[in-house]
């Protein structure tokens, strides 16, 4: 991988974990109940979750297929079907995925964010 390919691939990385912090900030100190009431957490956090969908489908597939702990095709899936359920969505399931999907996914992805950074620091030194 380039130097260029390796910057572009930490930045969009560094945009996914925005995205996760994002939705940790939008819910933090709401149970399940709380959050089911709040159209604007609900539809805020539901944002980034499309917004983290569309951009990790472009993380490089060489990058996929070398950090397969991180299910890439899930997370897209997920977006599609989001994006075009509309009035279909299941919230608590919503719910589920950013309490227990989501703090999962972020180490794992901040993990892989060290080692390019490594990567790219000794090509350029």
């Amino acid at each position: 991988m380039s130097d260029m390919d390796l910057i572009r691939e930490i930045e969009i990385l560094t945009y996914l974990i925005e995205q996760l912090d994002a939705i940790i900030a939008f819910t933090k100190g709401f149970d399940e109940e709380l959050f089911l009431r709040n159209d604007l957490v609900k539809n805020a956090s539901m944002m980034k979750l499309l917004v983290l969908g569309e951009y990790s489908a472009q993380v490089d597939d060489k990058l996929k297929d070398r950090f397969t702990e991180i299910q890439w095709q899930l997370i897209k899936a997920a977006r599609n079907y989001y994006a075009h359920v509309y009035r279909g969505v299941d919230w608590r399931k919503v719910w589920e995925v950013i309490e227990q999907e989501i703090p999962a996914l972020k180490p794992k992805i901040e993990r892989i964010i060290v080692i390019l950074e490594k990567e790219n620091n000794a090509k350029t030194n």
